[in-house]
């Protein structure tokens, strides 16, 4: 609490607490008393001080080694400990008292997120911002707001209210409010119930939705709502699978959810980075491959901190982040792969959600209740084409090298499964021939993938600030460039930047593709226009 913990200190604490759950528990309960009014502390007595007791005799019996030796302190275990749980009482102190789940705490969900600067830009300040767009994948969708006579959503651009009929052969990659990247499985149903300043929310009818929230401080919290339960989330990795017996599945590979009692909010379980909880058992295990499967097209690790976008823009590889904690996997990155990971010590209620087969517009044959009419989802593949286009102007060049280098990306891209690693690939490929005038648009490309899967918006505006010059000023991707620019800006909440770029983009191309996007966001550009 005054501060005197080294950083090789707190590095112990935090990752001692990782990997022992007794500890976790009793962090949560000194935090809570530490408190006081913020959080109503529970009550105290023989009770706690025996459980208290009882996790240090068990330290002391798993352990070969006393871990205060290893921390090379000296104090007896009992002072180590309390010490240790005073100087983490500070360091984990939450930014507002939102951040705290019932009558517990989540500070060490908020711990393990990454974006925590007080002084960062969050929230929802804008309208403009209560979007959603799809990043990839086909589904058959309808809106709160389709009714008889008007045409159902069909555009990559997507209001609060709608819903996502997933088909049984691809996955959906889809981005919310700009902050919320989430992958939902093949053959799942989940709906967009809410979006305001204070809470976003999901709901998942059918199937596995995995989600990356890196929340900051001024954000809004996110609700999952399945048919059992209702999962409380801070900011983290997780997934919510709701299988065909109508049975909730919640498992977390970083930070910490809360589950709760879908008509009461009542805590259920708190659910910790490498837990699957099966809400009908109550039963805690270990997460296992259909969760990470499902949440590595999420995957956002940089490898470095260079300041150099080129070097910034790099994805995660296809290894699992070694920020997710999946038990019994080996910390080797060359090892974190899903072939790796172990069996999980409770197997899962379904390793793949049966669907029946529907012919493709048709409503979902659980929810006989929505008959509004589905309409396909029409989504111009603007990077895909960009690729191709790429690819040819390549070949047109500089022949096999650069042709081939490229078409080790486009495959990656082919994918829902690996479509975010062609962001590293992308970026290798400028590093390494971005000097070629045929290979201008890798830029663009870097930036609209970092943009749509890391939300490094700031990194996509210098890739797309880096090809606007270096292309032609009449280069035929320089209105998609002007376009990112304006979503970019929309997306992290710089509204004033937002319309500024929205004017830039309206003055050049007053006929152009994405006029309707960029008023549909702003009912102050509408006037102008």
């Amino acid at each position: 609490m005054s501060d005197r913990a080294t950083a090789a200190v707190r590095g112990f604490y935090n990752a001692h607490l990782r990997e022992c759950r007794d500890c976790r528990k009793m962090h949560r309960l000194l935090y809570a008393l530490y408190e006081g009014p913020v959080v109503p502390p529970p009550p105290t007595g023989i009770a706690e001080e025996k459980e208290f007791h009882a996790a240090l005799r068990r330290t002391r019996e798993e352990l070969p080694e006393p871990w205060y030796h290893k921390w090379s302190l000296r104090a007896g275990v009992t002072a180590m400990a309390g010490a240790a749980a005073a100087l983490t009482l500070a360091l984990f102190s939450p930014s507002t008292p939102d951040e705290i789940p019932g009558t517990s705490t989540s500070s060490v969900a908020t711990n393990e997120v990454a974006p925590t600067d007080p002084a960062a830009a969050g929230g929802i300040d804008h309208p403009a911002q209560s979007y959603g767009r799809v990043l990839g994948g086909n589904a058959a969708v309808t809106t709160s707001g389709s009714t008889a006579g008007q045409p159902p959503a069909n555009t990559d651009t997507f209001p609060v209210g709608t819903r996502f009929r997933v088909h049984d052969d691809d996955a959906l990659q889809v981005g919310m409010v700009g902050k919320i990247v989430a992958n939902f499985t093949p053959g799942s149903d989940i709906e967009w119930v809410q979006a305001t300043p204070s809470l976003i929310e999901l709901e998942v009818h059918r199937g596995i939705a995995a989600v990356r929230y890196d929340r900051r401080p001024s954000d809004p919290i996110l609700y999952v709502r399945t048919p059992s339960a209702v999962v409380r989330v801070i900011g983290t990795v997780f997934t919510v699978e709701v299988d065909e017996h109508q049975e909730t599945i919640v498992s977390v590979l970083r930070g910490q959810v809360d589950v709760l009692h879908p008509e009461t909010n009542s805590l259920r379980a708190e659910v910790e980075s490498g837990d699957r909880y099966e809400v009908s058992t109550s039963s805690h295990g270990n997460v296992g491959l259909t969760e990470v499967a499902a949440a590595l097209p999420l995957s956002n690790e940089v490898d470095g901190d260079s300041a150099d976008f080129t070097d910034a823009l790099a994805l995660a590889d296809g290894h699992i982040p070694n920020s997710w904690n999946v038990p019994g996997l080996s910390d080797d990155p060359t090892h974190r792969t899903l072939i790796n990971i172990p069996a999980p010590t409770a197997e899962p209620t379904t390793f793949e959600v049966p669907v029946t087969r529907r012919r493709p517009g048709a409503t979902s044959p659980v929810e006989p209740a929505h008959e509004q009419q589905a309409a396909e989802l029409v989504i111009d593949d603007e990077t895909g084409d960009l690729i191709e286009h790429l690819m040819k102007d390549v070949k047109a060049t500089r022949g096999k090298e650069l042709n081939a280098a490229l078409d080790a990306c486009r495959n990656l891209y082919a994918s829902q499964r690996t479509r975010y690693r062609a962001a590293r690939c992308l970026s290798d490929f400028i590093s390494q021939y971005g000097h070629e005038p045929a290979a201008v648009e890798g830029y663009l490309l870097v930036g609209m993938l970092r943009m749509d899967y890391a939300l490094d918006y700031r990194a996509a505006d210098k890739a797309f600030e880096e090809f606007l010059s270096r292309a032609p000023r009449n280069h035929p991707s320089a209105e998609l460039a002007m376009y990112r620019l304006w979503l970019s800006a929309t997306e992290d909440g710089r509204i004033s930047e937002a319309l500024t770029r929205g004017r830039r983009y309206l003055a050049r191309f007053p006929n152009g593709k994405y006029v309707g996007k960029v008023l549909q966001r702003f009912d102050e550009l509408k006037a102008e226009y």
